[in-house]
């Protein structure tokens, strides 16, 4: 159903077929009396059942890998992401979700497309991380794509929203994915290209190394697409 968190492409999946509970404590699959059943490493699930590090849960046709955190991870403030978003730096999530997204947009799911980018994005709220960390480059390009595909500036704006949150100078890449986007998007509302705008000159004026070529760029498409 298009309420459920996440959702298979599966003609053997049921409507709501099972539910993740997840607290501080680990996670806990519930089949919801689904018509083919819920799967632990080949066991049928009946009532809750925790899951542990590299369990394969099946869905349907379905295979979930089961990601558990690293017990190695120094416990301080710059591992939050990697605690709520994978196991460590080399962690395949981010790039896992990326493809959730691109999956969805082309099948023309967009609201589960939009749930996945929200979901990593927000991971990134509190977290301390570099632009060129790989949830970072995910996020950014799957909110990128989004703008692409539904040719809404708004996603746009929470790219260069987030660049401003977090005092990122933005990459080559993401700059030039912006410009292809913006070929299909009249205007990007809200305030978040002018701040940015801002924020690179403020960020000069502080003595950080920004590159003129991106300060004119971001000039130049904020007097574009960024005036409401």
């Amino acid at each position: 159903m298009a309420d459920c968190w996440l959702t298979l492409d599966d003609d053997l999946a049921s409507r709501y077929h099972a539910r993740f509970h997840v607290d501080a404590d680990g996670v806990q699959i519930e089949d919801l009396d689904s018509r083919n059943g819920t799967f632990v490493n080949g066991e049928q699930v009946h009532g809750k059942v925790e899951l542990a590090h590299a369990d394969k849960l099946r869905i349907g046709r379905e295979v979930i890998s089961v990601i558990g955190p690293d017990a190695r991870e120094i416990e301080d403030e710059s591992d939050a992401l990697r605690r709520t978003i994978g196991p460590g730096e080399g962690s395949q999530f981010p790039s896992l979700i990326g493809q959730l997204v691109e999956k969805s947009l082309n099948m023309g799911k967009l609201k589960e497309a939009e749930r996945y980018a929200l979901a990593l994005t927000n991971q990134l709220g509190s977290a301390k991380v570099a632009v060129d960390h790989p949830t970072a480059v995910s996020a950014v390009r799957c909110l990128v794509a989004l703008a692409e595909k539904t040719s809404a500036g708004v996603w746009l704006d929470r790219v260069f929203r987030l660049h401003v949150a977090k005092r990122w100078i933005m990459r080559e890449k993401t700059v030039d994915q912006i410009r292809d986007a913006l070929d299909r998007i009249p205007r990007v509302p809200g305030s978040g290209l002018l701040d940015y705008e801002k924020l690179l000159r403020q960020l000069a004026r502080e003595g950080q190394s920004v590159d003129r070529a991106l300060t004119s760029t971001i000039a130049e498409l904020a007097d574009a697409y960024g005036k409401n």
